[in-house]
């Protein structure tokens, strides 16, 4: 859902407008695919500056067991060109939070993956346009999508995955979740299970 850009060009959690306004986040968990999506105001190929710093776009994050750590990250790279986008899976091990310290910039954290161990890339899609008729609050708004093998990350079954995004300056963020159910095989093997278990108590009865 949109956040939306309120009175006087605020956004949640830090201020900004529609340059800095997370719009839409999205994820869909299928047998064998993770689907990701973002719409967002911010520029994810430049960057933003605002009074000399410059704010560059985040990582996604992923949090997998419903705790309070995220993972794994998704960086990309964009071929403006081709709209072409490269993404990397890594297993985070740490992550770097906005580099504003202010209390309302605490809920964006994180925002880009210091260290982690790469899994894998895949490409994806980037769009840039003007005032799109889902975009609340004119101007550009930046897309990008991927998805990825569903087996590169350790899912439970029915524990929420949790996606976030937010760019350098945290100024607003958004999360997404979705849960996993088990995979065909694993019902298969689930099904064997449960046979070799009742013939089992058959056997003991006899």
């Amino acid at each position: 859902a949109d956040d939306g850009v309120g009175k006087n060009g605020y956004v949640g959690p830090g201020y900004g407008g529609q340059a800095y306004d997370v719009e839409y986040l999205g994820l869909q968990i299928t047998n064998d695919k993770i689907y990701f999506g973002l719409q967002t105001g911010f520029d994810v190929v430049n960057g933003r500056s605002s009074n000399g710093i410059y704010f560059g776009p985040g990582d996604f994050a992923l949090n997998v067991d419903n705790d309070a750590f995220y993972e794994y990250a998704i960086d990309f790279a964009i071929n403006t060109t081709t709209k072409v986008v490269t993404y990397t899976l890594y297993q985070a091990t740490q992550w770097q939070n906005s580099y504003y310290s202010s209390t309302w910039h605490g809920v964006s954290d994180p925002f880009q993956m210091k260290t982690g161990i790469k899994i894998g890339t895949f490409t994806g899609s980037y769009g840039k346009w003007y005032n799109l008729s889902d975009n609340k609050d004119g101007g550009y708004s930046y897309v990008l999508e991927g998805a990825f093998d569903r087996s590169l990350l350790p899912l439970l079954a029915d524990v929420p995955v949790t996606l976030h995004w937010t760019m350098g300056c945290g100024n607003d963020y958004l999360n997404v979740s979705a849960t996993p159910v088990p995979e065909p095989g694993t019902f298969v093997l689930m099904a064997a299970g449960l046979v070799g278990v009742a013939g089992m108590a058959r056997r003991k009865r006899c």
